[in-house]
């Protein structure tokens, strides 16, 4: 971008308890293909973790692995992991985060997805200009944000998708390698699919007051 902001905190995460696997041995089949680094993020629905791969052909590239809370009511997979990955399945564009793969741990049954790892956020990039360099954010870069951004919703509301919890810190920044700058808006446990256009309020019931409409 040539104007970035600051990386997401990494917490060092070791012994791997955090992600449902415990160290060594103990670690589920699926996550022995990962150098788990640490935590990266703590939100509603679970926990990030950053992570590099150790596959032959794709060693050491860093993934971003979500694990999503027990449900509730303690009885499963979360709606919304279910939600998310049906959306992200069936998705894809340049400014949409890829899923990269999804694991369950069949010990407690908690589910991780694998996405490409954004070494930037919208809201680290805001809090470092404002409170690190003191001052606003190139003019350049913030017209190549908002237009990867609007980018992006045009694919998602073309395709009937609606995000519904667009924010700052749903907004990723690519950072180092083929797609610097590029971003990728993520975060679909909230999204929502419309199969056709939405009926206007007035063939919904919700009239207006003559009084009131012109």
């Amino acid at each position: 971008m040539g104007d970035g902001g600051g990386t997401r905190g990494v917490t060092n995460s070791n012994n791997n308890n955090s992600s449902g696997g415990g160290g060594g041995s103990n670690k589920p089949e699926w996550l022995q293909q990962y150098d788990l680094i640490g935590k990266i993020g703590e939100g509603t629905y679970g926990l990030v973790f950053l992570a590099r791969t150790k596959t032959p052909g794709n060693r050491g590239k860093s993934i971003a692995i979500k694990k999503f809370k027990q449900s509730k009511d303690g009885d499963g997979v979360s709606p919304t992991a279910i939600r998310e990955i049906m959306l992200l399945r069936e998705i894809t564009h340049e400014n949409v985060v890829k899923l990269v793969n999804v694991h369950i741990n069949h010990a407690d049954m908690s589910l991780y997805l694998a996405f490409d790892y954004a070494e930037h956020d919208l809201y680290e990039i805001i809090r470092h200009h404002r409170d690190k360099v003191s001052h606003s954010i190139n003019q350049y870069t913030v017209k190549s944000l908002l237009w990867q951004l609007l980018n992006g919703l045009n694919y998602l509301h073309s395709n009937w998708i609606i995000h519904r919890d667009l924010k700052p810190s749903n907004i990723l920044v690519m950072g180092d390698g083929e797609e610097q700058g590029v971003v990728k808006i993520a975060d679909f446990g909230l999204a929502r699919i419309y199969q056709a256009p939405l009926k206007p309020l007035s063939e919904n019931g919700v009239g207006c007051n003559h009084i009131f409409c012109y």
